[in-house]
């Protein structure tokens, strides 16, 4: 089958979707064509790496023209849309007129209604913000969960690699995504240099970091325990413990059994953290970066450094992800086509 993944990767909108598309679509590559249509950009470089082929929407192209172009060059038996767009039914209609299925993932909007399969592939998703789209018997058939949370296979490889035992002193993992719309890092820094914790605090940047200079600007009169290095997966998994903005990379802390810090860019990622912790208890949820207390985050700090409290964490995320979700995802995706 010919297979079109449609989604974006850039400075403001960060990694995860391109990472989650990759992802699925080496799942299923060896038996279909893969095809990415992105938007032009520096960090298209994962895509490349992929070495898959990627076709780019044109200057000044509206979405609806550019997945229309796309159609028609590649006549694609399926189209898996993971963008945050307000896609209509009738834009989707025109895609399906030449027997094209529609798969949307993690996205909120009228086309979802004529969507041949909707997947969000998370363990937070509250139905009741789909009843403006869908009828409660489509509101059935998406697949939703801790088991359709897509993990990349650095990830999954890594899991036997934790220690997880408290070191002395503990190191403490700072860790904002790859971009940082928000700077929440720079929010960050001087917080814990004021905190004074005897802890190891390692910071790490993210590869598209937004605010170089003004890390370059704090980062000269930090304390001999405070230590900032490039993200690595080698880096990550040193922490005892993570702090850690709500996105993919929560959802690899938890499956890595990393007690974790959950901090969000902004109020829709807030709300989905506050369901995931009230759901599975598997993270701290200090909600909105902008309404964080310095002294609230101290005493959660130090919550998840006392050892029968770490523990007892350890424990509750080795339960909730077991790595195949992007497998179901692949497997559903092919399915589509079989109706």
């Amino acid at each position: 089958m010919k297979i079109i993944f449609r989604c974006d990767v850039s400075s403001d909108i960060g990694l995860g979707h391109v990472i989650r598309c990759l992802t699925v679509a080496k799942e299923l590559r060896d038996q279909n064509q893969i095809i990415f249509a992105t938007t032009e950009d520096e960090m298209n470089s994962y895509i490349r790496a992929g070495n898959f082929k990627i076709l780019f929407k044109e200057r000044g192209e509206t979405e609806e023209v550019f997945l229309d172009r796309i159609s028609s060059i590649l006549n694609p038996d399926i189209i898996v849309i993971d963008k945050k767009y307000p896609y209509s039914a009738d834009c989707l209609d025109h895609l399906k007129q030449n027997k094209t299925k529609i798969v949307m993932i993690d996205n909120i909007c009228e086309g979802m209604s004529v969507s041949d399969k909707i997947i969000f592939p998370n363990a937070h998703l509250d139905k009741n913000i789909l009843k403006k789209y869908l009828s409660e018997e489509q509101i059935k058939n998406v697949k939703t969960g801790p088991e359709y949370v897509i993990l990349r296979d650095e990830i999954s490889g890594l899991k036997n690699k934790v220690v997880h035992n408290l070191h002395t002193p503990p190191n403490i993992v700072v860790t904002t995504g790859g971009t940082d719309p928000e700077g929440v890092l720079i929010r960050l820094i001087p917080w814990l240099k004021e905190m004074d914790l005897k802890a190891n605090i390692l910071l790490l940047v993210g590869q598209a970091f937004k605010f170089k200079n003004e890390l370059e600007h704090l980062i000269g009169n930090l304390p001999n325990n405070f230590h900032v290095v490039p993200y690595s997966l080698q880096e990550l998994i040193k922490g005892d413990i993570a702090i850690c903005t709500f996105g993919v990379s929560i959802y690899e802390m938890i499956y890595l059994q990393i007690p974790t810090i959950c901090i969000s860019h902004n109020l829709e990622n807030a709300k989905s953290a506050r369901i995931l912790k009230e759901r599975y208890g598997v993270i701290e949820d200090m909600g909105y970066i902008k309404d964080i207390n310095p002294q609230d985050l101290y005493v959660t700090i130090n919550k998840l450094l006392n050892k029968s409290y770490y523990i007892d964490m350890v424990e509750r995320c080795g339960n909730l992800l077991d790595g195949e979700g992007a497998k179901r995802v692949g497997r559903i995706i092919v399915k589509v086509n079989e109706k």
